[in-house]
C-alpha cells in the first residue's frame, strides 16, 4: 500500500504530464469531459513511457497512472480556478 501510494505520487509530480494537464484544465465542463480528459492524460502517459522506457510493457502501472493524471487534472485545474479568482479580484480593486 505504501508502495502504491509513493509510486502514484511520484507519477503525479512529473512536468511534462503536469504541464500538459494545465493545457487541457480550460476544457474541464462536465463530468463526460473530465474523464474523457482524464483518459487522454492517462494515456500521454502511457505512451511517453513507452517512448523513454523501451522495456515498458503498457498498462504495467495501470492504477498509479490513472490516479496520477486524475491528480494532475485536479491539481491544475485548481491552479486554473485560483488564477481566475486572483485576476477578478486585481481588476475589481480600483485606484484612487
Amino acid at each position: 500500500m505504501f508502495s502504491f501510494a509513493t509510486v502514484t505520487l511520484a507519477m503525479s509530480a512529473k512536468p511534462l504530464p503536469l504541464l500538459l494537464a494545465l493545457a487541457m484544465a480550460p476544457l474541464v465542463g462536465g463530468r463526460l469531459q473530465t474523464v474523457l480528459l482524464l483518459i487522454d492524460l492517462w494515456l500521454l502517459t502511457e505512451l511517453l513511457a513507452a517512448l523513454v522506457e523501451p522495456e515498458y510493457q503498457f498498462g504495467t502501472l495501470l492504477l498509479e497512472r490513472l490516479i496520477a493524471s486524475g491528480l494532475q487534472l485536479a491539481i491544475a485545474y485548481g491552479a486554473l480556478l485560483c488564477w481566475r479568482h486572483w485576476r477578478l479580484g486585481s481588476t475589481s480593486v480600483s485606484a484612487h
